[in-house]
């Protein structure tokens, strides 16, 4: 035991020498770590202060405040120790190990968290936003240090992290108070196309939950196998209830008007055709016989 005793008092005394120590050092030492502790609390009171008008949360505002004043008192306390015959070569060494250890051991909480601090710093969304994000559609409960947590439209709880949602695109549905939705009404062919686009276009507007500003619009966007197709864009409240409910409005508006105006809404058809040489009665009536054909409208 003595001797253990012995080898540690050797060690103490190779990292320690205050022989040649004067009032002088001890005095810029203290004055030092003194300073440090005065920075400290500068730097925490002024990181609170810039942060407060972020839209951080209070927490991590008080992370990062508490964790730039130690860092100040560290490093005060560090070129301190020189002044008092104090050896730093291992405790440089110590520093540089703890950080090793815990980039490596905590690497994914290291992410999580400094992604979480871009995420809330740069306030693409809050808590109450309707998004997209990572195949999911909901709103947002809580935008956290580690994770993102989203309520889905089936009433699931989702909790993502904080890296998968910096990586992957983000669609913000409610980052304004409107936007747009579609229909595509496909009707047959021989309508009247001037006819038909003023029609459904009539039949947009006014319809409960779409806007009058901006208005809604018609055009010709396709001729189809089966169908000339019409796309109608129309506007309303940026939050999912009312896409869904106004897209049922207008798509009913839509029907109601193509019946009442004689406009076909068309659907998939299909003509069989024998050849002049046959008749629908005949034996070979297979798509695989001679002179068929098959063909899709």
């Amino acid at each position: 035991m003595s001797i253990v005793l012995a080898q540690t008092g050797a060690n103490i005394d190779e990292l320690v020498d205050v022989t040649n120590v004067t009032a002088w050092d001890v005095l810029w030492a203290v004055l030092l770590i003194t300073g440090g502790i005065a920075i400290a609390s500068l730097a925490r009171r002024l990181i609170r202060k810039r942060l407060a008008s972020t839209s951080l949360p209070p927490g991590t505002v008080n992370l990062l405040a508490k964790v730039a004043g130690w860092t100040v008192i560290v490093i005060a306390i560090v070129f301190a120790m020189p002044l008092l015959g104090i050896d730093v070569t291992p405790v440089y060494f110590l520093v540089i190990l703890a950080a090793v250890v815990m980039v490596v051991s905590g690497r994914t909480l290291i992410e999580n968290y400094g992604a979480g601090v871009v995420l809330q710093s740069e306030g693409n969304f809050k808590p109450g936003d309707e998004v997209a994000m990572m195949d999911h559609r909901g709103k947002v409960l809580e935008v956290s240090s580690r994770v993102v947590k989203l309520e889905t439209l089936d009433g699931r709880l989702v909790i993502l992290s904080n890296v998968s949602v910096l990586a992957d695109p983000l669609v913000v549905f409610t980052k304004r108070p409107e936007r747009r939705s579609e229909l595509i009404v496909g009707l047959a062919y021989g309508t009247d196309l001037d006819r038909a686009r003023q029609v459904l276009g009539d039949a947009t507007v006014g319809v409960p939950g779409v806007l009058a500003t901006p208005p809604p619009e018609v055009f010709v966007s396709e001729f189809a196998n089966s169908s000339i197709n019409f796309l109608v864009w129309f506007w309303h409240a940026s939050d999912f209830q009312s896409e869904y409910e106004t897209t049922d409005q207008v798509a009913r508006s839509l029907e109601r008007a193509c019946r009442d105006y004689g406009l076909t809404i068309s659907f998939p058809q299909r003509t069989l055709w024998w050849g002049e040489a046959q008749t629908p009665d005949s034996d070979q009536d297979d798509d695989s016989s001679p002179g068929s054909r098959r063909q899709d409208t």
